[in-house]
């Protein structure tokens, strides 16, 4: 569709909502700069940088896809977002944030700010995430496969950036308890826990044993006690039989 061309109504709204993701991207892009600058961690700043290239790919298909549309480029994207924030509006309030984030590092510890940093991306991931399931709904709906495909592409991006976002703050709230929190006032580990349960379950095995034992005992008592009395009454019997064969011959030997 040729740029300038009367769209639609359901270009219209595609344009839009594909420029404020284009305004995201562009706000992203700054953050994402001025975090790197700020980050120490080798493995952490991989990812961002990774994220950084990403996130200008992003941008640049989106603005693609305008085009494509019949949308404005360039500066004029602005326009299309509507309310929404532009490319221009964008860096300049992710450059306002930068400038925070760069103050925030001189005045708190370095595992603070990367951790604020961390929570910070990943609020603006699920924004994305929320963002392109919108376009990618929408476009389904109205039959525009391209832009479906292009936003769930992107979509899976964030989703991925999200994920290790999600680990990566879990990660830096635990380093901040080690590095800042005393020994007494933290939970207990797993590895302590695991030896408390295997103590409690060697303990309730062994009083399971005791019962079992004296039990084995009383069997093994009144068994015995059973053995007497069946021979008790084995040796009554035998001599009542020979008492009763005695008599027996005194009697004949008077009648003969």
């Amino acid at each position: 569709m040729a740029q300038g061309k009367t769209l639609n109504e359901r270009d219209t709204k595609l344009v839009r909502w594909l420029g404020e993701a284009h305004g995201k991207e562009a706000e992203l892009e700054a953050d994402l700069t001025a975090h790197i600058a700020m980050t120490q961690k080798p493995a952490y700043k991989k990812r961002l940088q990774q994220h950084l290239k990403e996130t200008r790919d992003h941008k640049r298909r989106v603005a693609s896809r305008i085009k494509q549309l019949g949308g404005p480029t360039g500066q004029n994207l602005i326009a299309a977002s509507g309310s929404a924030m532009g490319e221009v509006a964008g860096k300049t309030v992710a450059a306002v944030k930068g400038q925070v984030g760069v103050a925030r590092a001189l005045v708190t510890e370095q595992a603070e700010t990367h951790l604020r940093n961390a929570q910070e991306e990943l609020r603006e991931e699920h924004v994305e995430i929320a963002l392109y399931t919108r376009i990618e709904v929408f476009a389904t709906q109205v039959g525009d496969r391209e832009t479906a495909l292009l936003a769930r592409s992107i979509r899976r991006d964030e989703e991925r950036m999200a994920k290790f976002l999600t680990s990566e703050l879990e990660r830096l709230v635990k380093e901040i308890v080690r590095a800042e929190i005393p020994r007494d006032q933290r939970a207990a580990t797993r590895r302590q826990s695991t030896r408390s349960s295997t103590r409690s379950r060697s303990r309730a095995s062994t009083s399971r044993a005791n019962p079992s034992s004296r039990s084995r005992s009383s069997s093994s008592r009144s068994g015995s006690s059973r053995a007497g009395a069946s021979r008790s009454s084995s040796s009554r019997s035998s001599s009542a039989r020979s008492g009763g064969s005695a008599r027996a011959r005194a009697r004949a030997g008077a009648r003969s």
